[in-house]
């Protein structure tokens, strides 16, 4: 696995067209889903190479490094990506499982997702309406007809910094430290901290406070959680730490992101 990079969305959920150009190894915690409709993609997921061609799509869970290698001239298609947690219903599967193959051949795409993607193909890009999370709502279900996730220790082709990330998804509101990341994945210290300096080449803290602040940033568009009680559920113990950690991301404070979203929010009615 080459050098990759924490992309920061900051958009709750969005579907719209694919990729047009290659894009390197990257990670990020959203979920990423590409159905590709006409020419071909070569992606990297989790380290083993994919062709997407007419038809297929390709899932990726959050915390699955990936990179879009090749895309012909003539691809086009629809991506959603979209907060693990928008669509609760879904949450525990992209938050606890993993796939044995993130590709869907064409053959076992559904009709009503191929209707799906056609009318969605027309409608966007946009972002935050209610015809969106609609959409995207229908689409999970019909996916996860097909789809056959599976707990993440029970897969064999994921090498350890892919479980590293995974299990850091999971846990990243506890209080983490690389002792107990290596303890939990049954390796030592020293050798968490190669993966992090010499795979991934991202910091371990960084990381976690990427996550962290990733997630502040979904609960601060919800005016009933307290700015304190956002800071206590995204694993700040101290909100002095969560506001430093906040504006380091964010180039903005916790209430400044908050009053920014809803002015936009509000514009947009």
């Amino acid at each position: 696995m080459g050098t990759l990079f924490y992309e920061i969305r900051t958009d709750e959920a969005y579907i719209g067209e694919i990729c047009d150009h290659p894009f390197p190894l990257h990670v990020h915690d959203v979920v990423e889903i590409v159905c590709a409709v006409n020419g071909v993609q070569k992606l990297t997921i989790a380290g083993k190479q994919h062709t997407l061609k007419s038809g297929d799509i390709a899932v990726i869970f959050p915390a699955i490094p990936h990179s879009y290698d090749y895309v012909s001239q003539d691809a086009t298609g629809v991506t959603l990506i979209f907060s693990p947690d928008v669509i609760s219903e879904f949450t525990y599967q992209f938050r606890s499982m993993t796939l044995e193959t993130p590709i869907l051949q064409h053959n076992e795409v559904p009709s009503e997702l191929n209707f799906l993607i056609g009318d969605m193909q027309k409608r966007f890009p946009a972002n935050g309406s209610g015809l969106l999370y609609g959409f995207l709502h229908l689409f999970l279900a019909f996916l996860f007809s097909v789809l056959k996730p599976v707990p993440m220790e029970k897969s064999i082709h994921f090498d350890l910094s892919c479980q590293v990330l995974h299990y850091i998804g999971e846990h990243y509101v506890e209080p983490l430290t690389l002792e107990t990341v290596a303890r939990a994945l049954g390796v030592s210290r020293i050798h968490l901290s190669h993966i992090f300096s010499q795979q991934l080449r991202i910091n371990f803290r960084q990381y976690i406070n990427a996550l962290r602040i990733d997630r502040a940033c979904y609960m601060l568009r919800n005016p009933a959680h307290a700015i304190s009680e956002v800071a206590y559920l995204c694993g700040y113990g101290n909100p002095r730490t969560f506001h430093r950690a906040f504006f380091a991301q964010c180039q903005m404070t916790p209430s400044q992101y908050r009053e920014q979203f809803f002015e936009k929010d509000t514009a947009q009615v």
